[in-house]
């Protein structure tokens, strides 16, 4: 109450008064009251007036009482709170405000109380206090941030993490109508304003997952969220949070991709995928599945048992094999079986079926898949009788054969050469060579028969004539040869040794100059004419009786004549393509030509060359020339050459075809009339494509052969899709060339059509087989890397123990440092042992883990680095518990641990020695190895996407490759892993290592 209120006023106006009242005498007892005052402190009008103010409040406190009595004194008016428990036992809070009260003259005669409930605001502010406090502590952590707006002030306040967010200075004071620019245009600006206005109106709280654009134009997801503050049920400003989860929704998003592209690859997998709940019903079954059931819909098999799918024994096999992984919990493995269907029809399968483990670690289920190997099947049982083809041939061979290893071990040999050295075939396997009882004994064998072999290794075959002992211990002459074996990798595999008895040859030897002389008289009394001359200069050597006769030349004559000169008509291309072709080949001919007689007469003939090189090396040529003069020769020729024609063409795997100008078929071959399915030419020969394809097929080969008439150009190797008129399909590789007339102008054209249909389809194959050598090439170029890596810090530690070694005077040093190098080289076998483990991992379906213990490993890493480490001055402080183990693939731990420790040295602070802290930690399913180091720091704003890629180096260190990174990231994803990192320019890295827990 203000100076001057009356004593005297209406009680009944005093207890309609809108704020709570009360007015006390001098001796602080109750006179008037407000029903506001009674209603507020759940307070009954009758019982309070004329009570002292201490008895009516039991908790008022001896501050308030000083604070009456000094307004009784005269002093001004005084504010306090003042705390109240109800009957029902609540809570409440109050401002009391208490003036003097004074009657007419200005005498005091008591004290006014006027009070105010303020327990909602002192409860919001309290609430208020808690949530800063919980969000000033984790905020930075959770890049969660509050706002606050006050309606009356028409005020925003973000806090630094808000602000953080937005990308603003931390100076940084917003306005409500800014702040929602901040949103994206469209959904998520539009969301925003309305949870807003909604809030303001109605008071209803709103969580929205939004995008914002933030002050440096970087588009970010976040959780919005605002809800009211009330005083005195009235709204009077909003609070909210504001969290970036950009990284958690792009991780959604990739999940679902990463999603979306397993179910592809499992669809598109050329092997049968399915799952099947505990009562073998199929729940799932991807494409390949579908295509082995014979159905288009995968709705069409699932829920179905496999009694309802193949014949009663089929399916009762499978049923078993269900039970028994169900049962036991060990996977089939490449399991062969023959699967029948209900119809009838078989097929060989290999089958893997691996239990299905919930979270709970229950079996509810399989996973199947199967592979179709009935073409592998008999595919190998052909390999099979091509074996049995090659040891029949090779057994019956009239020739001593025998196949060589690369070191020149027999690890085949025939029958024939068996019963020729009266040897068991058990006792000649698997021995040298060279060792075998047939060779002499003597060093020049031996050593022949050794460089012989190391000859052959290098691609070249040998062939000499060596002796050996019979079966009566007698030299015996035989034509000896080896020769490299390939595979199709053109690389020599072994060698294919062959022996053949010359006994008869040697001796055919003494017969050589009898039989050149019946070759040279054979060579004088032949009735064919043979001439020789010297390649290069074309000078005439010799010449045999039947050409004098028949040309009309003799010595003398020839002798001022090159060969060439014989001719009528010296064309110089023709020569030269002869000259050409006997220089590549060896041979040319048989070709026609116009050869003079001597004394003018013109003689058509028909000459071969071949040429020869003599014990001097000079080229000479053979020509044997035959006079073909005659005309009825000529004839008989001719029909022979038209038979041969006809017989080609019709036997031909192509459709050869000749159409006249009306594009009427005049001219079909077998292939043609067998694509027609017509026994005789004479059903489609007149006719043209109209009347034998459909409207669109025949329209379209129509227009094609307008265009050969009228360009005059052929089509060549073009591809189309013919249809019958019984509606089958062909894919053709078709050509259509121009037949030219004498005026030069086409007459018809010749068509040449290949049936690719099949090809067609083995490309599509092939293309599938080609994806999948990628991902094998993928992995085997990861396993490169992993190699490379991993020898790279072992030949490093071998490298400087070795040069401590030469330096080192001290023999006690050198001792200790013959030592490390025996350790070292001991990890570095251990580590090739892992490597190849690794490599054999990779050539199966499933890598396996195996149980690793941590500090193990570490201690032998860190043995390895001994020098290295020592060298840095680095510390290694390790916190993780002895009995630690991780599951994991040997190499691949042992590359990731090696890498981490390494990388924490070489980019050690230049302002301190290198300090680096190990640390594990369990949680949901995974092993964290936490590494620490207080290296240079990395920059993740700017190098966070690139970190782990290939070839990204982030420091000036010139041993940086930018591959450990990118190697231990795959590697740790290959065992279902990841990896996560923090950092700071200048303080140092922790590296999280997440090895799952599952093997």
């Amino acid at each position: 109450m203000i100076k001057g209120t009356q004593t005297n006023c209406n009680n009944y106006l005093i207890k309609q008064l809108p704020n709570a009242t009360v007015f006390l005498n001098n001796n602080l007892e109750v006179v008037h009251v407000s029903d506001k005052f009674v209603d507020d402190y759940d307070l009954v009008f009758d019982t309070i007036i004329g009570k002292p103010i201490e008895l009516i409040f039991k908790t008022i406190t001896q501050d308030c009482i000083k604070s009456l009595k000094s307004n009784l004194k005269g002093e001004k008016s005084q504010t306090h709170c003042e705390f109240f428990v109800t009957k029902n036992k609540e809570e409440k809070r109050f401002k009391w405000k208490n003036v003097p009260w004074y009657d007419q003259q200005e005498n005091i005669i008591g004290v006014i109380i006027q009070t105010e409930d303020i327990t909602k605001r002192v409860l919001n502010k309290l609430k208020l206090e808690k949530l800063e406090s919980v969000l000033n502590g984790k905020s930075e952590i959770a890049k969660i941030g509050t706002w606050e707006y006050d309606i009356e002030k028409n005020s925003l306040h973000w806090c630094n993490t808000t602000k953080s967010i937005h990308e603003v200075p931390m100076d940084f004071v917003p306005v409500i109508e800014d702040a929602i620019d901040f949103y994206k245009i469209g959904f998520s600006r539009n969301t925003i304003s309305m949870a807003v206005n909604n809030t303001l109106k109605n008071g209803t709280p709103w969580s929205e997952k939004l995008q914002i654009v933030t002050a440096k134009g970087k588009e970010l997801w976040v959780t919005a969220s605002g809800k009211p503050v009330y005083n005195n049920d009235k709204i009077v400003g909003i609070i909210g949070t504001f969290q970036d989860i950009n990284d958690s929704v792009l991780s959604q998003i990739k999940i679902k991709e990463s999603e979306h592209l397993l179910k592809t690859l499992i669809d598109n997998l050329p092997i049968n995928v399915y799952i099947k709940d505990i009562e073998s019903r199929k729940v799932l079954v991807n494409k390949a599945e579908c295509d082995f059931a014979g159905v288009s819909n995968p709705e069409e098999i699932l829920g179905k048992n496999d009694f309802q799918l193949y014949n009663r024994k089929t399916a009762q096999e499978f049923r078993d094999e269900d039970l028994e992984v169900i049962k036991t919990g060990k996977p089939i493995l490449g399991k062969e079986t023959i699967c029948k269907a209900k119809d009838g029809s078989t097929t060989s399968i290999l089958v893997y079926k691996l239990p299905l483990v919930n979270s709970k670690n229950e079996i509810e289920g399989i996973i199947g898949m199967s592979l179709d190997i009935t073409e592998t099947r008999k595919a190998q049982q052909k390999l099979e009788e091509k074996e049995r083809n090659f040891k029949s041939i090779f057994n019956s061979s009239y020739q001593f054969t025998g196949i060589l290893d690369l070191d020149g071990t027999l690890i085949e040999l025939n029958d024939t050469a068996l019963k020729f050295a009266a040897e068991r075939f058990e006792d000649v396997i698997g021995k040298k060579f060279w060792d075998q009882s047939w060779w002499p004994k003597e060093t020049a064998t031996q050593k022949l028969l050794k460089q012989t072999i190391k000859t052959a290794l290098k691609g070249e075959t040998i062939r000499e004539e060596i002796k050996i002992y019979d079966p009566n211990k007698k030299l015996i002459p035989i034509d000896f040869s080896l020769k490299p074996i390939y595979n199709d990798k053109n690389k020599v595999v072994s060698l294919l040794a062959e022996g053949r008895m010359i006994a008869e040859m040697v001796a055919a030897r003494e017969k050589i100059k009898e039989s050149e002389l019946k070759f040279r008289t054979l060579y004088e009394l032949s009735p064919v004419s043979f001439v020789l001359y010297d390649f290069n200069t074309g000078k005439i050597i010799d010449f045999n009786t039947s050409f004098k006769n028949t040309f009309g030349y003799n010595e003398e004559s020839l002798s001022k004549l090159k060969f060439w000169d014989l001719f009528k008509e010296r064309n110089d291309n023709h020569r030269k393509q002869a000259h050409e072709e006997l220089n590549s080949k060896g041979t040319f001919g048989p070709f026609g030509e116009k050869l003079n007689h001597r004394k003018g007469a013109e003689l058509t003939v028909i000459i071969n060359k071949s040429m020869i090189v003599n014990k001097k090396g000079e080229k000479l040529v053979w020509t044997i020339i035959q006079d073909i003069t005659e005309t009825e020769e000529k004839e008989r020729q001719i029909r022979e050459e038209r038979k041969l024609l006809k017989t080609v063409v019709d036997n031909l795997p192509l459709n050869v075809y000749i159409k006249d100008r009306q594009s009427r078929k005049i001219l079909v071959n077998k292939a043609e009339c067998d694509y027609m399915n017509v026994e005789n030419a004479d059903e489609i020969l007149g006719k043209n494509d109209f009347e034998l394809y459909d409207e669109e097929t025949a329209q379209l080969s129509r227009n094609e052969d307008l265009q050969v008439f009228k360009t005059l150009k052929p089509i060549l190797g073009a591809e189309k899709i013919n249809k019958c008129r019984n509606g089958e399909n062909t894919t053709f590789l078709t050509s259509k060339i121009p037949l030219k007339g004498e005026n030069g102008k086409a007459y018809g054209l010749v068509g040449i059509s290949l049936d690719i249909s099949e090809l067609k389809q083995k490309e599509e194959e092939l293309r599938s087989l080609i994806n999948v050598t990628s991902l094998q090439n993928k992995k085997l170029i990861n396993f490169a890397h992993i190699v490379s890596h991993n020898l790279r810090s072992h030949s490093a530690n071998f490298s400087m123990l070795l040069e401590f070694m030469i330096n080192e005077n001290n023999e006690e040093e050198k001792r200790t440092l013959t030592k490390m190098l025996v350790e070292a080289s001991d990890n570095l076998l251990e580590t090739l042992d892992n490597l190849n483990e690794v490599l054999a991992i990779n050539s199966n379906v499933n890598l396996k883990k195996s149980s690793l213990n941590l500090n193990h490993n570490l201690n032998k890493i860190k043995q390895n680095l001994a020098v290295f480490l020592k060298d840095k001055n680095v510390k290694i402080i390790n916190n993780i518990p002895d009995h630690t183990n991780i599951q994991a693939i040997p190499a691949y731990a042992e590359s990731i641990l090696m890498n981490f420790i390494t990388n924490a040295v070489k980019y050690k602070s230049p302002d301190r020695d290198p300090v680096i802290k190990l640390g594990v930690t369990q949680k949901s399913g995974y092993t964290i190895l936490s590494i620490e180091d207080n290296g240079m720091g990395i920059d993740l704003k700017k190098y966070g996407e690139k970190l782990f890629g290939l070839y990204k180096t982030f420091h000036d260190n010139p041993d940086a490759k930018g591959i450990g990174l990118y190697m231990s990231k795959n590697q740790i994803e290959a065992m279902n892993g990841k990896i996560t990192v923090t950092s700071k320019v200048g303080i140092g890295s922790t590296f999280n290592i997440y090895f799952n827990e599952k093997n």
